[in-house]
């Protein structure tokens, strides 16, 4: 998540360099380069992160399991794709042949995308359902499964909010408006960004990852029993 921060925070410093030599000189001086190059990184860390944080990995288990690792394999390539789309659609104008078959391609691979991103999150929704109910530790698996369910729902406002809404302001509003919709989205890539920092930021006694007195003891229990097996 923080090489994820790091990578955004680039791309949207090449991005006002590019508009500010754009604006000066009428050429990007090579900064429009450094743009996409970030923006490629950064569209495959950001379904990534989602794609982990979905599955509880590192959270609620260690590994990945194989249907979640063929939903990376299908991500990845997909935005790599997508990116390319979007460097054809950035270079070119309305006016060239295949401007619009590449933007209704970027729209597609983007919906694919955001779909498939689903899947993993569903997927830990219903192993904490069926947890909650046969383990005796609920309380625990019901904030973790309300805390997914939460995730989930931001998840879905900010890709409507950034892939359809924004867009549809782009196509109804004066092209002096412009930076009006970039600042949408990159306000909601704040809040999206700073909700999943404040409910998955590796704090010490996470109330997600405590250990039951009963869980310590038998584990205390075993490394004496290990221990004399030893000696």
């Amino acid at each position: 998540m923080g090489a994820l921060l790091l990578v955004k925070a680039l791309k949207m410093i090449c991005a006002s360099e590019d508009k500010m030599y754009v604006s000066e000189t009428g050429t990007p001086h090579g900064w429009d380069v450094a743009f996409y190059v970030f923006g490629f990184f950064k569209g495959i860390m950001l379904f990534t992160v989602i794609v982990l944080i979905g599955t509880g990995w590192s959270f609620l288990k260690p590994y990945l399991q194989e249907r979640e690792k063929d939903v990376l394999i299908i991500v990845i390539p997909l935005q790599v794709l997508e990116n390319i789309a979007y460097v054809v659609i950035s270079e070119t104008g309305p006016a060239t042949k295949d401007w619009l078959t590449w933007n209704q391609i970027f729209l597609l691979i983007d919906i694919i995308c955001c779909c498939a991103v689903f899947f993993p999150i569903i997927w830990s929704i219903r192993n904490l359902k069926e947890a909650s109910k046969s383990d005796g530790k609920a309380a625990r698996n019901l904030q973790k499964l309300t805390l997914f369910k939460n995730f989930y729902i931001c998840l879905v406002m900010y890709l409507y909010f950034t892939r359809v809404v924004v867009s549809s302001m782009e196509g109804i509003l004066d092209y002096r408006y412009e930076g009006f919709t970039y600042v949408l989205s990159e306000g909601a890539s704040l809040a999206f960004y700073v909700f999943i920092f404040y409910n998955f930021q590796p704090i010490e006694r996470n109330p997600y990852l405590v250990i039951d007195e009963e869980e310590e003891l038998s584990a205390e229990q075993i490394l004496q029993d290990d221990d004399s097996f030893e000696l």
